[in-house]
């Protein structure tokens, strides 16, 4: 009786043994897998904007409203289109603002989803801009009470606010001249306030020909985790494009589009370069048809 008994023993250390190891080796797999990034991003419950559309001024066509959001942080910037419906006379739209989470744990998981904001543990809050036909709006009621700007985080998932849009036609050069007080014969490419930019181009950045310290520059680089952040000066109801080079002269490539104008100075967080190359930035202003 104890030879087959320890016959059994052996056998069942064995399966135990083989058990192990097999289970060791899925681990492995499942280990090596899940850190490999090929799995995607977890797709969140975005951001639900909707509302009217009103041209109270007239001279635009919003019958046929082509809607488009611009929404950005320090880090990141996207553009939603969203469909308008008219009703009995009245233009209708409902636009989402798409959000992922792309770590578990502090560790990254699969590439991020291109036009798709990243969910962050911590609130972050996003400056927005709507264009209707190329036409900056005006937001003219918010049911959160928060109009250009609003934060989004975790406890946020699926939230829904009402934002009304009011569109009127884009001001002229000839009206932007008659607002300061320069004559309406002035040459578009002429700088008679020697600020280094022709009238049009202040007329572009919407800047003020007559402060003198109303200015389109960069002004101030500094380093912060992971990277270093870039800041130029920058006014409301605009929309800028950061470019980088390799050298002074270009080419230059677009680092990131759309990003929504704030009161003053605009912030943007670059990623450290990994192969110690210099770069070169420029921002351009978006310009509204």
């Amino acid at each position: 009786m104890g030879k087959p008994h320890n016959n059994c023993d052996i056998s069942l250390g064995k399966c135990q043994w083989s058990c192990n190891r097999i289970a060791e080796i899925v681990l492995m797999i499942c280990f090596l897998t899940s850190t490999s990034g090929s799995a995607p991003p977890i797709p969140e419950p975005g951001f639900v904007m909707y509302g009217a559309i009103s041209n109270s001024t007239g001279g635009l066509n919003t019958a046929a409203a082509n809607l488009i959001w611009r929404i950005s942080s320090t880090s990141a910037s996207i553009s939603v289109n969203s469909a308008t419906v008219n009703v009995n006379g009245q233009n209708l739209y409902v636009a989402t603002v798409p959000f992922e989470t792309r770590s578990t744990g502090g560790v990254p998981i699969g590439v991020a989803t291109p036009n798709t904001l990243p969910l962050s543990s911590t609130p972050t809050t996003y400056t927005r801009l709507a264009t209707v036909n190329g036409t900056n709006a005006t937001i003219v009621y918010a049911s959160s009470g928060s109009s250009n700007t609003f934060t989004f985080g975790p406890a946020d998932r699926g939230r829904i606010e009402r934002l009304d849009l009011d569109v009127s036609p884009p001001q002229t050069f000839a009206q932007w001249l008659a607002q300061y007080g320069l004559p309406a014969n002035s040459n578009p490419n002429s700088d008679p306030t020697h600020k280094g930019m022709t009238l049009m181009q202040q007329f572009i950045a919407g800047l003020n020909p007559n402060d003198t310290n109303s200015l389109f520059e960069f002004v101030g680089i500094q380093a912060v985790a992971n990277g270093f952040q870039v800041q130029w000066s920058s006014e409301t109801n605009k929309s800028y494009t950061l470019q980088q080079g390799t050298s002074l002269n270009g080419p230059f490539t677009a680092l990131q589009t759309d990003i929504v104008g704030t009161p003053g100075t605009n912030t943007f967080t670059i990623p450290m370069p990994t192969n110690g190359a210099a770069l070169f930035f420029r921002v351009l202003v978006n310009v509204s048809n």
